[in-house]
């Protein structure tokens, strides 16, 4: 078993996927600034580039703020594919630098239990992902089975 310091969860969010149709310097800024002016807060946010040279920026929100994220992208040019009922679940360090494997044995335990990662986020002492929040119980329950806790 591998030590972690601790669990990260949170449900009752909605996950966005939107696909810009260019990658440029900013192209994240002005879509995050739409929401900073409507104070929404992201729970959850990773971007990067797609094939054809455009961006994809996925983020979650709490589910309550979901109708004003959708009016404010409705206005974009772009793909969105919107998630309701997601969470959020990680674990934390402290050291996982120096302990390899660790984003490899969290994402293949929840594989092994047939849970659908929709997105990884990670830092030099967490990994963590977004995961239908019905999955949440049991993706716990089989990460407890190969992280310990204090």
């Amino acid at each position: 078993m591998i030590k972690i310091s601790g669990f990260i969860e949170r449900s009752g969010l909605t996950y966005y996927s939107v696909s810009l149709s260019s990658d440029r310097p900013g192209i994240a800024a002005d879509l995050l600034k739409l929401f900073a002016l409507e104070r929404i807060n992201l729970e959850y946010i990773t971007e990067s580039t797609n094939n054809g040279n455009g961006a994809v920026l996925a983020f979650c929100v709490d589910a309550a703020d979901a109708k004003n994220i959708d009016r404010l992208t409705n206005k974009q040019e772009s793909n969105i594919k919107k998630m309701e009922n997601a969470s959020f679940i990680g674990v934390y360090g402290p050291h996982f630098r120096e302990k390899p494997a660790i984003a490899a044995k969290f994402c293949t335990t929840l594989g092994i239990n047939n849970i659908n990662i929709y997105g990884i986020s990670s830092s030099i002492s967490s990994i963590a992902c977004i995961i239908k929040a019905g999955d949440l119980e049991m993706a716990k329950k089989a990460l407890l089975d190969v992280f310990e806790l204090p």
